[in-house]
C-alpha cells in the first residue's frame, strides 16, 4: 500500500516546481510587455534605458494581484495534467488515494504563500511601489503635490508660483467642505522662511481658500491678526482626496491605523478598507484558483482535450479576475457591502467548484 505521506511529499514538489516554472515565465511575459508599454509612453521623452528599466521592475509587484492567480490556476493544471500524463493519478487512486489528497499539496502550497504575499512581501511591495509612483510622476507626469495623512491630522505640500507651502489641518468636515485649525508654512526661493499662517478654518474652493480667524507670524516682525484672508490655491478637496496614498503604497500591518487616521480627520476611507479586505481574501481567490485548475485537469483526457481545457481554464480566470475587480469597485463607490465585494466571488466560486468535485469524485 502507498504511504499518504510519500505521496503528499511528492505532489507537493511537483506542484511546487510547477509554481516556480510558471512563475518565471509569467513574471517575464509581463515585463515585458509593461517594458514595451513604457518604452512608448517615453518615446517623446528624453529618458535613459535603465531608468525605464528600473521603473518597469518597481512596477512588476503590483502586477502581482493579477500573477499570482494565472500561476497557481496553470501549475495546478500543468501539476495533474503531468501526473495524468504518466498516469501517475490512476495508480494512486486505483490504490484507494482519495482525489482530496491530490488537492491537499496544490491548497496548502497556495496558503502558504498567499500568507507568506500578505505578511511579508505586501510591505517590500508596497515601498516598491511608492518607488514606482515616484518615478512615474518625476519622468512621466512632473506632479510635485504631496499629500499625507497622519494622527497630528492633513498635511500637504504644494508648489505655486516658486513658492512652497506645507499645509497642516486637524480635521476636515463634509458639511461645509473646510478644514479646520490650518497651520500655513511658506518658502520662497531656496527653501527660504518667509511666514506661518494659522486660520481656525479654511473654505475651499477650486481656485483660491478663504481663512478665517487669522494669525500671519514672520521673523522679527509682530504677529498681525486679520479676520479674514484670501490665498490664491489651486488646490480644492477633490484634489486633494485623489492624490492621498494609495492603498496599495500602504504595508498591510500600516492599513488599519492609516484607515483610523483618514477617517479621524473627516475623510472616507472606504477605498482602502476594500483593499485591505481583498488582502485578506487573498487566500480564498488563490484557492479557487487551485480548485479550478484541479477541476479541469484531475481526469485523463487526451492532448487535444488538455489544450481546450487550458483555454477554458483561462477564460474562467479572466471572467473571475473581471467579476472580483467589478464588485470591488461597486463595494469601494459604497453601493455594495465590503465583506460581499470582497469576499463574493471566491467563496461562491470555492463552494461551486467543491460542487464539481465532490461529484468527481462520487461520479
Amino acid at each position: 500500500m502507498i504511504k499518504p505521506f510519500l505521496i503528499l511529499n511528492y505532489l507537493i514538489k511537483e506542484n511546487l516546481y510547477a509554481i516556480f516554472i510558471i512563475s518565471f515565465f509569467c513574471c517575464f511575459l509581463f515585463l515585458t510587455i509593461d517594458l514595451i508599454e513604457l518604452l512608448r509612453r517615453s518615446s517623446s521623452k528624453e529618458i535613459p534605458f535603465d531608468v525605464i528599466l528600473k521603473i518597469a521592475l518597481l512596477h512588476l509587484p503590483s502586477l502581482f494581484p493579477i500573477i499570482l492567480p494565472t500561476i497557481f490556476l496553470l501549475s495546478s493544471m500543468q501539476t495533474y495534467m503531468k501526473l495524468n500524463k504518466n498516469s501517475e493519478l490512476s495508480v494512486m487512486r486505483a490504490s484507494g488515494v482519495s482525489i482530496w489528497i491530490f488537492m491537499l499539496p496544490s491548497i496548502l502550497n497556495c496558503l502558504l504563500i498567499a500568507i507568506l504575499y500578505i505578511t511579508f512581501f505586501n510591505p517590500l511591495f508596497s515601498q516598491m511601489n511608492v518607488k514606482f509612483k515616484s518615478f512615474e510622476s518625476q519622468y512621466f507626469k512632473g506632479s510635485t503635490g504631496l499629500h499625507i495623512i497622519s494622527p497630528t491630522g492633513l498635511w500637504l505640500r504644494e508648489i505655486e508660483n516658486k513658492k512652497e507651502y506645507v499645509i497642516n489641518a486637524s480635521h476636515y468636515s463634509t458639511l461645509d467642505n473646510t478644514l479646520q485649525n490650518v497651520i500655513i508654512f511658506e518658502f520662497g526661493e531656496e527653501e527660504k522662511f518667509l511666514r506661518r499662517i494659522d486660520a481656525s478654518k479654511v473654505r475651499m474652493s477650486d481656485d483660491y481658500w478663504d481663512l478665517s480667524n487669522v494669525s500671519v507670524v514672520k521673523i522679527n516682525q509682530t504677529p498681525e491678526s486679520y479676520k479674514k484672508m484670501r490665498m490664491n490655491f489651486n488646490l480644492s478637496i477633490k484634489k486633494i482626496e485623489q492624490n492621498f496614498r494609495s492603498a496599495d503604497t500602504i504595508s498591510f500591518w500600516k492599513l488599519p491605523d492609516y484607515i483610523k487616521n483618514l477617517e479621524n480627520s473627516g475623510f472616507t476611507a472606504r477605498k482602502h478598507k476594500v483593499y485591505y479586505h481583498y488582502l485578506i481574501s487573498f487566500p480564498f481567490i488563490l484557492t479557487a484558483m487551485v480548485l479550478l485548475g484541479c477541476s479541469l485537469s484531475i481526469r485523463k483526457s487526451r492532448t487535444k482535450n488538455q489544450f481546450i481545457n487550458i483555454f477554458t481554464g483561462i477564460i474562467i480566470g479572466i471572467i473571475f479576475h473581471f467579476s472580483t475587480d467589478v464588485l470591488r469597485t461597486i463595494g469601494m463607490s459604497g453601493t455594495l457591502p465590503i465583506f460581499f465585494a470582497t469576499y463574493g466571488v471566491p467563496l461562491i466560486s470555492i463552494f461551486f467548484l467543491l460542487g464539481i468535485l465532490i461529484h468527481t469524485e462520487d461520479g
